[in-house]
């Protein structure tokens, strides 16, 4: 396959950063979007030159019928599946039975039962599944990953993740959803995504502090400070949706440090050694924080790849696994 269409499923602000990314991706264009808000959708379209015989939306059923347009369009090859958590498994088992290849928005899942229904559908239709953790994708992990595996700086011996950000008074309507909502599945998947990424093992939870925002049918997390560790090494985790912004990933090892700023979207990080010596990690994106996924993406789909090597379907099921850990724990 020389080009890749691609077509998107919700037509928020993500998938605006997400086409905008994937202009610059060499045999990958955007070609259809589908949504249920026709000024979202007809903007989008708009703004990416998409043909309108490609534009899908319908109001009355919460998009539904645009979604399966878009899916059984003959035109599209992969689908960046961009809606909020809670509709990913549906929408993408639907895609991938169409013999659609899926990039769905991080979290993927919200269980580890709905990781093991997309892996199912993606394995036994032979088609192409990967979860959006950016993360993985930018040049820092491959840098911290080298400078580990060197051994200068001996084992893991613990991690710490601090994720703070102010959401605001009206924040989207899917982080105030009981089901999908709250800080944990928000924000805090990208450092379990480093968690699953740099430890093997299981997981255990010893303890799990929440502060709880009232909403409507239920209430969310809007904070979460949890201990807890895999394959025995110890993890402190922190994430808030209403603090001054701070985000970074502690990495303790048996000689040193390494301490990672902005662990969703890292470029930069600090080594200390333990005899003194410092280093400064420079790792600049290639082109942006959504390049180096799409790309990825794109060329196993080309290639006619059915798992990423860098985000197989079992990192997908091994982080539901640790976040449903941590929700049961309270």
């Amino acid at each position: 396959m020389r080009e890749v269409r691609w077509g998107v499923l919700g037509a928020g602000h993500i998938s605006h950063r997400f086409a905008s990314s994937l202009k610059k991706v060499d045999g990958a264009r955007l070609v259809a979007a589908a949504g249920r808000t026709p000024a979202h959708v007809e903007e989008f379209c708009r703004a990416f030159s998409i043909d309108a015989a490609h534009s899908y939306v319908t109001a009355d059923d919460g998009g539904d019928a645009a979604y399966d347009a878009l899916i059984a369009d003959p035109d599209v090859d992969a689908i960046y599946l961009a809606l909020p958590h809670g509709m990913h498994t549906r929408w993408a088992c639907r895609a991938l039975r169409a013999g659609k290849a899926v990039l769905c928005e991080k979290p993927a899942v919200l269980s580890e039962e709905e990781a093991l229904s997309i892996a199912s559908a993606s394995r036994e239709c032979g088609v192409l599944f990967m979860e959006a953790m950016k993360n993985r994708f930018c040049p820092m992990r491959t840098r911290v990953e080298d400078l580990l595996a060197s051994g200068e700086l001996g084992c893991i011996v613990s991690i710490e993740s601090v994720q703070k950000l102010d959401y605001g008074e009206f924040p989207s309507s899917y982080l105030l959803d009981p089901l999908q909502g709250g800080c944990l599945y928000d924000m805090g998947c990208y450092a379990v995504g480093w968690f699953e990424d740099l430890l093997a093992g299981a997981c255990d939870v010893s303890s799990r502090e929440v502060r709880w925002r009232d909403v409507l049918g239920g209430r969310v997390d809007w904070a979460d400070e949890i201990h807890m560790s895999v394959g025995g090494i110890p993890i402190h985790m922190v994430c808030d949706g209403k603090a001054a912004y701070e985000s970074r990933l502690m990495i303790a090892c048996e000689r040193g440090s390494v301490e990672i700023e902005r662990l969703h979207r890292p470029e930069l990080a600090h080594v200390k050694y333990s005899d003194g010596r410092m280093l400064e990690i420079n790792a600049p994106f290639d082109v942006d924080d959504f390049y180096g996924e799409i790309q990825h993406a794109t060329q196993l789909v080309q290639t006619g790849e059915l798992e990423s090597p860098v985000m197989p379907l079992a990192a997908t099921q091994r982080c539901a696994q640790i976040i449903d850990a941590i929700r049961l724990t309270l």
